[in-house]
């Protein structure tokens, strides 16, 4: 089941949903998709900080 997250990154605010296979998180956003390895941590918690670092490093749209 898919779960959202919001983050907020400057004034902006960004939207994702992610969910768990296993102990991997899969996290869809605009930009695209990624997966990231969860473990023991909340996914939440890396699902917000995966989010945050995806709206930062990606160039903003002309």
């Amino acid at each position: 089941m898919w779960q959202v997250v919001e983050v907020s990154v400057g004034l902006q605010t960004h939207r994702g949903r992610y969910r768990t296979e296993g102990k991997r998180l899969i996290l869809e956003w605009r930009g695209g998709r990624a997966v990231q390895w969860c473990g023991i941590l909340r996914p939440d918690v890396v699902a917000a900080s995966r989010l945050r670092a995806l709206v930062s490093h990606s160039p903003l749209a002309a």
